[in-house]
């Protein structure tokens, strides 16, 4: 009998022991998994959205900026109604109901239903107000000028982070710091706000300004498009840039895409080719050819060469011209693009010369520029080139560049002979305007004298006024170019028989060179000569650039093309735009105007004898007032409208003119309004 006292006494005493080492391991080994547990039940975190960084242009106009939107959101245990959600859903987001059904049959207590909405497309589901759907307000990148310079600036993915572009090489700087509140549940199971926990507040990205102008950006996409289209050709790029500094002022491709809807596009367009791809330059080489005979001194611009009447058998290989010549001088060879005579030219440049100063110029290098994805091109050692290697380099074959390595040889060409580094990217600022790091002109090196620089703007004017490149002469202006024409490469070996690459070099004005423009046209069907396709092209983008730009004299260009912006064009009325706005516009239009009183709003305008008066002050609306917006640009338009409280929609030709809007001017809205506008062709 004792000795199952005993067994009684040990037995409870061990499940007492057990029961106790449960209960510390529950209190003390596991307390903080439980401890989290009842956290997660309570208390939720959210996240504060940092607001991504603005791209701006050099002149500090916005072109992509954010814009609010709504995370729609759910918790599960409190939904109440899940089968009409799921089919509202459904159809406002046009997936299958059965995807928003699992979804709103999971276990956890939050998951996502739709992500970065309007507030009308979720409206339909906010007016059930079932307890269990939650509004969550985030910022969205918006791409104010849709296609324009989308490959240069990128585009980023649904959580706003940079897949493409800019946006991705400089996705750090852009993106920001996000910040975190904590919420908690009440018993009824709705989130408040406890006090007791500290919020910690977003830090938004820092700025980028870029180098790129937007209205010569316009001016590029617009005819390079137009004459691609024309040419019926696969593709065109086109780079214009400062010659004096190496600011890339435009960078274009075409087919483009529309980083708001990137997804709708297959990823050859959204490439930046123009920085990307290589392609044998054809005849636009013997710039560079003709610069370093003559900076060797090996010919003279006067010198004769026998052009063979247009056929030459040269190592076992036969080359042609377009058309039979005979006797040129060497300035004639360059203008009228002779190949025969060119490579006649060229007999005795030693190949370690050749190589040397086309290696000078940056051809078989990457440029420098800060972007990402360049390509080097290819120019190969001399110990490997072939008997007619010499020969076929003289007129652009056996070199592959890209778009901007030309624009920046071209640059150096002209400009007295010194490279630059091309870039792209003026300044990045923090989000309270501090500047963090701001890009200079940077000379690389010099690579021929300013004597020969003159020399060759001599050769390539003659090559417009009188050569294979008549069709870029703008009226009133002296400016030079070349002509390119080359068949393309075959991946199978040699080359095609009938696609081509077509482009055109040149700059303006002849003496002091302020725009390079580089165009090339990538299979072109109409026509396949460079100064047949591209230099159209280039006349139409200088003559509209030089509209703009007040500063060189010249004939205007006013035609059915290209509508110039008169000085009395209709404008909206100012009152209620903030100061720096109504003072950016009436500049942009040349229109005279003066301040009255002090303050960062415009409280009245008006207009007298052509001169503008802004009375301004400190009166601030918690709206954002409609101005007038007929008759304007819909970039002009764009500056003048605060985009987080308008849903803005675009009808007819956006290239136009607006002529007409949905809501009266004036009109003061306090949250999101749809505004709609009309354009038509000018």
């Amino acid at each position: 009998m004792r000795y199952r006292w005993y067994i009684l006494i040990i037995g409870v005493t061990i499940f007492w022991l057990a029961l106790m080492a449960n209960f510390f391991r529950l209190q003390v080994h596991l307390h903080d998994n439980f401890e989290s547990m009842a956290k997660n039940q309570y208390y939720r975190k959210i996240k504060l959205h940092a607001q991504r960084g603005i791209i701006y242009d050099r002149a500090g106009n916005r072109l992509v900026t954010n814009t609010i939107h709504y995370d729609l959101a759910a918790d599960p245990k409190l939904v109440k109604n899940k089968k009409r959600i799921a089919e509202l859903c459904s159809r406002l987001f046009h997936e299958k109901e059965s995807e928003f059904r699992k979804k709103l049959n999971q276990k956890g207590r939050f998951v996502f239903l739709a992500r970065k909405r309007t507030e009308e497309e979720i409206a339909p589901i906010l007016k059930l107000k079932d307890p269990g759907v939650i509004k969550i307000p985030v910022f969205r990148r918006s791409y104010l000028y849709g296609e324009y310079a989308a490959q240069l600036i990128g585009f980023t993915d649904p959580d706003d982070r940079g897949i493409g572009g800019l946006e991705l090489q400089y996705d750090r700087m852009l993106r920001g710091e996000d910040g975190q509140a904590i919420l908690q549940y009440s018993p009824g199971g709705r989130l408040f706000y406890n006090p007791e926990f500290q919020i910690k507040s977003p830090r938004d990205g820092n700025n980028i300004y870029l180098t790129i102008d937007k209205n010569i950006q316009t001016v590029v996409e617009q005819e390079l498009r137009k004459g691609v289209e024309k040419a019926r050709a696969r593709a065109g790029m086109c780079v214009v840039m400062d010659p004096q500094t190496g600011r890339v002022l435009a960078m274009a491709n075409y087919p483009s895409f529309d980083p708001n809807r990137q997804e709708k596009y297959p990823p050859y367009n959204k490439r930046n080719r123009a920085v990307s791809d290589l392609f044998e330059p054809g005849s636009t080489i013997k710039s560079f050819v003709a610069a370093i005979l003559l900076q060797t001194k090996l010919k003279k611009p006067q010198d004769l060469v026998y052009c063979e009447n247009g056929r030459f058998s040269y190592y076992r290989s036969v080359f042609t011209d377009s058309k039979p010549h005979g006797w040129m001088t060497f300035k004639k060879v360059v203008s009228h693009s002779s190949n025969i005579g060119m490579i006649k030219l060229t007999e005795d440049l030693p190949p370690n010369t050749m190589f040397r100063f086309l290696k000078s110029f940056g051809f078989g290098s990457e440029t420098g520029i800060d972007l990402m994805s360049e390509a080097k091109g290819i120019l190969e050692q001399p110990r490997t080139w072939s008997a007619i290697t010499r020969a076929s380099l003289s007129i652009g074959y056996g070199i592959s560049v890209t778009t901007l390595q030309l624009a920046a040889a071209y640059s150096a060409l002209v400009n007295g002979g010194k490279l630059y580094r091309p870039y792209a990217i003026w300044k990045i600022t923090s989000p309270e305007g501090k500047i963090l790091e701001e890009h200079q002109p940077k000379m690389i090196r010099r690579v021929i004298s300013e004597t020969v620089s003159k020399k060759v703007k001599k050769f390539l004017e003659a090559v417009v006024e009188e050569g294979t490149g008549t069709q870029a002469r703008i009226r009133g202006v002296k400016l030079g170019g070349k002509t390119g024409t080359a068949r393309k490469i075959n991946p199978n070996g040699g080359y095609y028989h009938n696609k081509y690459i077509a482009s055109f070099a040149g700059f303006a004005p002849l003496e002091q060179p302020k725009y390079v423009c580089v165009v090339v046209v990538d299979e072109p069907k109409t026509f396949f000569y460079g100064g047949q396709v591209a230099a159209p092209i280039f006349q139409n983008i200088l003559s509209r650039i030089l509209n703009l730009d007040t500063s060189i004299p010249h004939e205007v260009k006013n035609d059915d093309d290209f509508l110039l912006v008169q000085k009395n064009a209709s404008l909206p009325d100012l009152a209620g735009l903030d100061a720096q706005s109504a003072i950016r516009l009436l500049e942009s239009k040349d229109l005279d105007y003066r301040l009255q009183g002090e303050g960062a709003y415009v409280l009245r305008s008006s207009v007298k004898d052509d001169e503008w008066t802004l009375e301004l002050g400190d009166h601030f609306t918690t709206g954002a007032t409609i101005p007038r917006l007929s008759g304007l640009t819909l970039r002009e338009a764009l500056s003048l409208l605060d985009l987080s409280k308008i849903n803005l929609k675009i009808k007819g030709d956006p290239t136009g003119i607006i002529y007409k809007q949905n809501i009266k001017p004036g009109t003061v809205v306090k949250k999101q309004a749809n505004l709609v506008l009309t354009c038509i062709s000018p």
